[in-house]
């Protein structure tokens, strides 16, 4: 066969000559030099050196061309619920502009959906947002058990970003993020995960780098092995002390994470068998029964039965997993880094990770010097310190509807009316009569203890929190709001804490401020989610005596309605918030001596920058109207040099 020929036109076809490009060179030289006609043969091989020159250096820029993928559990809107501060989808689109050669996706679990029906529907509805469901459907065995999961496409925005979901019945029955970052849902999702990034590879996405936010992720041998090519994990930590797998969940992780030799050391224990067939004849009143069979019962209701010392007593059941999660520690002492039981995901993720990072300047550096931040990854933590950074993030402030629009021009006058229409709306009258605004709330599932009182001016305190009690400092809150009192401080304070009359340390300190009469019209507590801006806008101040390095936009958002902070010295609070007595040009807020985990008594530290806000608000208005225009001038987005930062960690490792 002729090496070109002619088709209907007697045109010269290269349909063969283009396949050269993709020879052996000894085959390249061989093919042109038979040809009889010398000239021509020389033309058509510099034609296609000149071609194969270029296919290389497309192959070089596509190399300089970077594919991430995005993991997180949630990215509002595409996530019904927005517990994080830094959207991803912010993030991404801000990077979209900045550097056009990343090609960056998300990847999320769905959840917050029914199960019935789900199966054999070609599109899921998540809020109003239709998911069109993919060609990526598969199984996996996880938990004893196989599972299903199929990966749809949420429709594209603006910026072309595109949202990629996870569907399994394993975890997609979740309510809340809270819900699914627990272990046992935490898994399946990573799991599917992994699979599903590496189906995504085989429909031309490859990617280079896997940006896991805040999740244990690592690939697993399982899963490098079946990749023709190289992936980078690129692990984001807000905060090791939240994402660490506590000895209560013990057990749990045993019967699901176990290989079988694990698990057959553990059916062998008398001390399991004996606590395991308890469990079974609390619930079950069958008489002969096998250990598999208790098992698989117990792990399908493991949640009814499990009950939390804050939640509920201490009855049958918790005696069982106590003593069932103490016997699990006492067979694997060594959990963290046992080849047989995968015990605590983050500590693997972070050593296996090709770089690691923390969005706080401070808490970076706090983590290395202080062993208690991290526990027992502390060790972990300091072998792999070349391998990581600090970052931070941005937030783009969203509009929102407030009582009265204002800016730095003619905030005087506008802010002090949203104070008083929020008090009015806080009254007893308006509450007693069911009469308060509802766009103040995000649902009618709001409960009120206390109340405002309008009849005269007063520094109004606002403090949104949940009912984790150290991390976010509750307990520091109530003392200060009690000490003020004490001190016959002219002061009233609004609480938020979703769920927080479930929690009996919350609820003893609002049963504390009910009984005392002469605290009427100076404290109010709602249980519930609220719509943040109408409070920032109405609230003088805002108390933040965080330990723990929480990254939120709280604080950026009531800056922006010139809501003073009032803040721990720590983590990113401690990166964004310029005290006033250090910085007198820019000042924005308040800040501690130090941080609040140190050997002084925590309450007396945050006492002190409260103190000082107070006699500046009272005594020194004009300090206070440039401590709001401050506030209000203060740019949170995405800036150059924070994205510069995470494209420079991308590139190295891409």
């Amino acid at each position: 066969m002729n090496r070109f020929s002619n088709d209907n036109f007697e045109t010269e076809s290269h349909s063969e000559e283009l396949d050269f490009i993709f020879q052996d060179q000894e085959d390249f030289d061989e093919a042109i030099f038979e040809n009889r006609d010398l000239s021509r043969d020389l033309k058509t091989y510099f034609r296609l050196f000149r071609k194969k020159f270029n296919s290389a250096m497309r192959y070089k820029m596509q190399k300089n061309f970077t594919n991430i993928i995005y993991l997180t559990l949630d990215c509002p809107p595409y996530t019904p619920t927005d517990g994080r501060g830094d959207s991803p989808q912010e993030f991404i689109e801000e990077m979209r502009k900045q550097y056009p050669d990343k090609d960056i996706r998300v990847l999320i679990p769905v959840y917050n959906l029914n199960e019935e029906g789900t199966r054999a529907r070609k599109k899921l509805c998540v809020g109003s947002l239709e998911l069109e469901r993919t060609s990526i459907g598969f199984e996996f065995f996880l938990q004893n058990r196989m599972n299903e999961a199929v990966l749809y496409r949420f429709p594209k925005n603006n910026e072309h970003v595109q949202v990629y979901g996870i569907y399994s019945p394993s975890f997609s029955f979740c309510k809340d993020i809270q819900e699914i970052s627990r272990l046992q849902h935490l898994a399946p999702f990573i799991k599917a995960a992994r699979i599903c990034i590496r189906k995504l590879g085989a429909e031309k996405f490859k990617p280079d780098i896997v940006h896991s936010e805040n999740i244990p992720f690592y690939l697993g041998r399982e899963f490098e092995t079946k990749l023709p090519y190289t992936v980078k994990v690129f692990q984001v930590i807000k905060d090791f002390t939240q994402v660490d797998i506590i000895k209560t969940e013990a057990f749990w992780a045993a019967i699901n994470l176990a290989d079988k030799t694990a698990m057959k050391k553990i059916c062998r224990d008398n001390v399991i068998k004996k606590c395991v067939a308890s469990l079974f004849n609390l619930h079950n009143t069958k008489r002969f029964y096998q250990m598999k069979e208790c098992l698989s019962y117990i792990y399908q209701n493991y949640y009814k039965f499990r009950k939390y010392v804050d939640k509920g007593e201490d009855i049958d059941e918790n005696i069982l997993f106590n003593k069932l999660n103490a016997r699990i520690l006492q067979i694997f002492p060594q959990m963290a880094n046992d080849d047989n039981i995968f015990f605590n995901p983050m500590m693997e993720s972070l050593k296996r990770a090709d770089f690691w990072a923390v969005p706080s300047k401070t808490y970076y550096k706090e983590i290395f010097e202080n062993p208690e931040l991290s526990g027992k990854m502390f060790k972990r933590i300091l072998k792999t310190k070349e391998k990581s950074s600090y970052i931070s993030f941005g937030c783009n402030i969203p509009q929102a509807r407030i009582y009265q629009d204002f800016d730095t021009k003619n905030f005087r006058e506008m802010r002090g009316k949203n104070k008083t229409t929020l008090l009015k709306e806080l009254s007893l009258e308006t509450i007693k009569t069911n009469f308060t605004d509802p766009t103040l709330f995000k649902s009618p599932e709001v409960k009120i203890l206390g109340n405002l009182d309008t009849f005269y001016e007063s520094p109004l305190f606002f403090a949104n929190s949940n009912t984790e009690v150290f991390a976010n400092g509750v307990d520091i809150l109530f003392n200060t709001i009690l000490k003020l009192f004490e001190l016959h401080k002219n002061i009233q304070v609004i609480i938020c804490i979703k769920d927080g009359l479930k929690v009996k340390f919350i609820k003893s300190w609002l049963d504390f401020l009910s009984e005392n009469k002469y605290l009427n019209g100076r404290w109010i507590f709602i249980d519930g989610e609220i719509n943040e801006a109408k409070f920032f806008a109405g609230s003088d101040m805002i108390l933040l005596p965080r330990r723990a390095n929480m990254s939120n936009n709280e604080h950026f958002l009531a800056m922006h309605y010139g809501c003073v902070p009032i803040a721990a010295r720590s983590g990113i609070l401690n990166d964004t918030i310029a005290d006033i007595f250090d910085d007198i040009t820019n000042g924005c807020g308040f800040k501690t001596k130090t941080s609040l985990l140190c050997e002084r008594d925590s309450n007396e530290i945050f006492l002190a920058p409260v103190m000082k806000a107070l006699n500046l608000y009272q005594n020194n208005p004009s300090s206070w109207n440039l401590l709001i225009k401050n506030c209000m001038n203060y740019d949170s987005g995405w800036k150059f040099k924070i994205l510069e930062k995470y494209n420079r960690i991308y590139n190295e490792l891409a």
